[in-house]
């Protein structure tokens, strides 16, 4: 991986990142099929997608691509990269300016950088593991083509653990992430929004930072009190100013739409695909409840937990949404930003279907479902 802007202060150990990341991600089990299968069962899904949700494609949908870990993780610490270059612009030259000004500088530096790059590596390294697949969109900067990403050595594993029928599993995970890749192709502002989003609050952390009233936050905190926002996950929200957990809030809103969403649509067409869908995703969730300690451990602090979260609660958005009004009434959450649930609307879906109006589900539209 090669070093941008090598001249100055480094905020990421990006050398120590991608060895660490690497070393985790290597190795896993074979998975006994092609990537011409997996092109395959991604169209037929893109089929099932388009004819279920009458979202229309702008744009061609990325092809399917067999990968492995190592391949997953260099692309994903590219990604992590792309999308930290203004914030670490911005506190590289701080770190300049404070050095020019006699502050200390040097030896700490390099003690944060890498401390940062070793925090990605090893978030990177164990995704590597486990991310089954990917849909892999650029939110910040140049447009650059969409990826639809399948990790070979985590198919595998997924599918052993599970105990389930190959070919339903394989149609379950391209369900998933072409269903993604569907709807960011049939909504082109999502991707602006997002990454509007995403640049104010990256560029906000660089300028707002202050190391000192951090640290004052949190020991102001009682040990209970500590202990509980921790365990949540809510440590890095409560470092954030009232501005900056606006966005995040936002940002959160609209990925439990879009990851909700998904997951409707992965059910309900799993369902109509073959009566043995229920009995896989049963065992799925389980599957998410009998994680060890560790790995449980882990995931809170890597905000997996929140994901999961996001799942759950966008999903029951949808599902309340499409119970009480249809699937036509859903899709106007595409039809803009302004149409986007808030986070009150998530938990009270009637709210937001009065706000954006019901539209009548046509009878030939309702056929397909």
């Amino acid at each position: 991986m090669s070093e941008p802007g090598s001249s100055g202060p480094r905020v990421v150990d990006w050398g120590l990142a991608e060895r660490l990341a690497l070393a985790l991600a290597a190795g896993g089990p074979t998975w006994p099929g092609t990537e011409e299968e997996l092109r395959a069962e991604s169209r037929r899904a893109a089929h099932l997608v388009r004819r279920y949700t009458g979202l229309r494609p702008k744009t061609a949908l990325p092809e399917a691509e067999l990968v492995r870990r190592d391949e997953w993780a260099r692309v994903n610490l590219d990604s992590f990269r792309r999308l930290s270059a203004g914030v670490e612009r911005t506190l590289a030259e701080r770190m300049n300016a404070s050095s020019s000004e006699g502050k200390s500088a040097g030896f700490p530096q390099t003690i944060a950088s890498a401390a940062t790059g070793a925090e990605v590596g090893l978030t990177v390294g164990y995704l590597g593991q486990r991310v089954i697949g990917q849909y892999d969109v650029a939110l910040i900067g140049p447009t650059r083509a969409p990826r639809l990403l399948f990790v070979g050595p985590n198919l595998s594993s997924a599918r052993e653990r599970l105990d389930v029928n190959r070919d339903l599993f394989l149609s379950w995970i391209a369900l998933h992430e072409t269903t993604h890749a569907v709807q960011f192709a049939a909504v082109p502002w999502l991707r602006s929004h997002l990454g509007a989003i995403a640049s104010e609050l990256f560029e906000g952390a660089a300028v707002d930072v202050r190391p000192g009233e951090l640290i004052g936050k949190i020991t102001h905190l009682n040990p209970k009190e500590l202990l509980r926002t921790v365990t949540n996950g809510e440590l890095a929200t409560l470092l954030l100013t009232d501005d900056q957990r606006g966005l995040v809030y936002r940002l959160m809103a609209t990925m439990t739409v879009v990851e909700g969403y998904a997951e409707h649509v992965m059910d309900a067409v799993g369902d109509q695909l073959d009566p043995g869908y229920a009995e896989m995703r049963r065992r799925l969730d389980l599957d998410r409840e009998r994680r060890g300690l560790l790995d449980k451990v882990v995931s809170k602090l890597l905000g997996l937990d929140m994901k999961m979260a996001q799942y759950t609660r966008g999903k029951e958005f949808a599902d309340r949404v499409v119970g009480q009004a249809g699937l036509r009434t859903l899709n106007q959450v595409w039809k803009g930003p302004e149409f986007l649930p808030s986070n009150a609307e998530l938990e009270a879906p009637g709210d937001w279907i009065a706000r954006v109006g019901a539209k009548r589900e046509s009878r030939l539209f309702s056929l397909f479902r």
